[in-house]
C-alpha cells in the first residue's frame, strides 16, 4: 500500500511500510521531504522557531518509534504537519479493497468485507444466502475486515448466526435523553426520515427518553443473546482486522469474540466505539452541520475502547496490504495455516 503526501498541487508516494508499518522510517522520510522541498519551510522554520521545531521533531521521532500500524502512523504524521499551519499540506491513504467470496480449497472459505455501510447490507446478505451451503460445510471461515471503517450494526447481523456457539451478554448502549435529542427523533418521525420498519421502535425510544430527561436511557429489553441453532461448520472462524477497523466493525469484533469458534487476528482496531449513533444539527450558518454521538456504551467506564482499540487474539506483524482484490495474501495464508494447525490438534 502507499500513503500519498499532498504537497501543494503535487503528489508524492511514501513507501516502505513493514511490521505492518515502519512509522519511524515514514516520519524521517516526511520530515526530510518537507524540510528540503516544501516551499514554505524556510518561512515557517527560521532563527526564531528552529529550537521549537527541533523539540517537536524529537518528540515525534520518539512517538513514531512506538507505532507499527498504518492508520495510527497516518494520524501521527498528520498531527505533525499541523505545525506548519498550511492547508495545502496533508496525507491521504489509498485503499483498494474488493469484495471477495471464494473457496480457497477444501478446508477454507474467504469472505472479504470492506465496509458495513447501510448500502452494503443487501450484498452481504446475498453473498451469505447464495453461499450458505459452502460456508456450512467447510471447516474454516476467514472474515477479512481490513480497511473496514464500519457503518451500521444492522449490516452484519446475518454473519452472527454463522459464528454463534453459546449464549452471551451484549452490553449495548444508553441514549442521552436531552431535549434536543428527543426533538430530533420527533422531527425524524414527522418528516418520514426514520428507516422503514423502525418507526415503532423510535416511538418507544422517545417515550423512554421523555420519562428520564437528562439521563442515560437503556432501551434494550434483553441483553442476553441466545440463538436456536449452532452450525457444526465452520469449525474455526478467523477474523482479520487492522487499525482501520472502527465503529460498527469494532462492534462486530466484540460480538465475534463471544464465539468459541472465533479467533481475531491482526492489529489493534482504531478505537472509535465508546460514543456512537451519531446525529446532526444545523449550525447558525447555512450549509454547516455539527455531528455528535447520542449514545454511550454500557461498557464504560470499566472497558473503554476509544483511542485504544480492541486487541487481537493473535497479532500479525507482516506488512499490511490495502490493495486487496481476490488474492489470498500473506495475512490470509497466516490465518489459514494457524487455524489448520489448531484443527489438527483437536
Amino acid at each position: 500500500m502507499r500513503i500519498i503526501l499532498i504537497l501543494l498541487a503535487g503528489l508524492l508516494s511514501i513507501h516502505g511500510f513493514g511490521q505492518n508499518c515502519d512509522c519511524l522510517a515514514n516520519f524521517k522520510f516526511l520530515e526530510n521531504k518537507i524540510s528540503k522541498d516544501y516551499a514554505g519551510f524556510a518561512d515557517k522554520v527560521n532563527s526564531s522557531t528552529i529550537d521549537e521545531y527541533n523539540k517537536i521533531k524529537e518528540i515525534y521521532t520518539l512517538k513514531a518509534q512506538e507505532i507499527s500500524s498504518i492508520k495510527r502512523c497516518e494520524l501521527l504524521l498528520s498531527k505533525w504537519l499541523e505545525y506548519f499551519n498550511d492547508k495545502h499540506l496533508g496525507l491521504e491513504i489509498t485503499k483498494n479493497i474488493y469484495w471477495t467470496f471464494k473457496k480457497i480449497d477444501s478446508t477454507t472459505v474467504l469472505f472479504r468485507i470492506p465496509t458495513f455501510a447501510w448500502e452494503a447490507k443487501p450484498l452481504i446478505d446475498s453473498l451469505i444466502k447464495s453461499n450458505l451451503e459452502t460456508i456450512s460445510s467447510t471447516p474454516i471461515l476467514i472474515l477479512d475486515l481490513r480497511g473496514n471503517g464500519g457503518g451500521i450494526d444492522y449490516s452484519y447481523l446475518e454473519l452472527l448466526p454463522l459464528i454463534y456457539t453459546h449464549p452471551y451478554e451484549s452490553k449495548g448502549a444508553a441514549w442521552w435523553a436531552s431535549e434536543g435529542n428527543i426533538r430530533s427523533f420527533e422531527e425524524a418521525l414527522e418528516n418520514g426520515t426514520i428507516r422503514k420498519g423502525f418507526e415503532e421502535e423510535t416511538k418507544e425510544l422517545i417515550k423512554a427518553l421523555k420519562l428520564n430527561p437528562n439521563t442515560f436511557v437503556t432501551t434494550d429489553k434483553e441483553d442476553s443473546v441466545k440463538r436456536d441453532t449452532v452450525f457444526k461448520y465452520p469449525l474455526k472462524v478467523g477474523v482479520i482486522v487492522n487499525d482501520f477497523c472502527a465503529s460498527s466493525c469494532e462492534q462486530f469484533i466484540l460480538a465475534a469474540k463471544n464465539s468459541e469458534k472465533t479467533t481475531v487476528f491482526g492489529t489493534n482496531t482504531l478505537g472509535v466505539l465508546d460514543y456512537s449513533n451519531s446525529g446532526t444539527a444545523d449550525m447558525p450558518t447555512e450549509n454547516i452541520k455539527v455531528r455528535f454521538p447520542k449514545t454511550r456504551s454500557n461498557r464504560l467506564p470499566e472497558y473503554p475502547i476509544d483511542n485504544i482499540g480492541i486487541e487481537p487474539d493473535v497479532r500479525i506483524t507482516l506488512p499490511d496490504n490495502l490493495n486487496l482484490k481476490s488474492e489470498v495474501d500473506e495475512w490470509v495464508l497466516f490465518v489459514k495455516e494457524y487455524l489448520e494447525k489448531e484443527l489438527e490438534q483437536k
